[in-house]
């Protein structure tokens, strides 16, 4: 019993000096940012440019090949054209993301 009373008291006593631990008051910590969000890591900022990127160049292909086929091209005109548009989101989605800071 003792045994137990005198564990219960030492865990009492060690827990708040465990919560209070903080990290020194001079380290801020870094982050980063792209397309106006922050982040906190950089694999996080460098996943949010990359989807960005790949979403421009879906965006790019299938705006290009609806626009052509709604102006009466064939199926071959119509992949072609889908193809030069990703190409050109994807050129478009790096010219912007050079400026980003990660």
């Amino acid at each position: 019993m003792r045994t137990l009373i005198s564990l219960a008291a030492a865990l009492a006593i060690a827990a708040p000096a465990v919560a209070q631990t903080k990290p020194a008051s001079g380290a801020v910590p870094q982050m980063f940012e792209t397309g106006g969000k922050t982040y906190a890591t950089l694999e996080e900022c460098q996943r949010a440019k990359k989807r960005a990127r790949t979403r421009a160049t879906i965006a790019g292909a299938v705006i290009a090949g609806a626009g052509a086929a709604a102006l009466g091209g064939n199926v071959g005109e119509t992949a072609l054209v889908a193809g030069a548009g990703a190409l050109a989101g994807r050129e478009i989605a790096k010219a912007t993301s050079k400026n980003k800071q990660c």
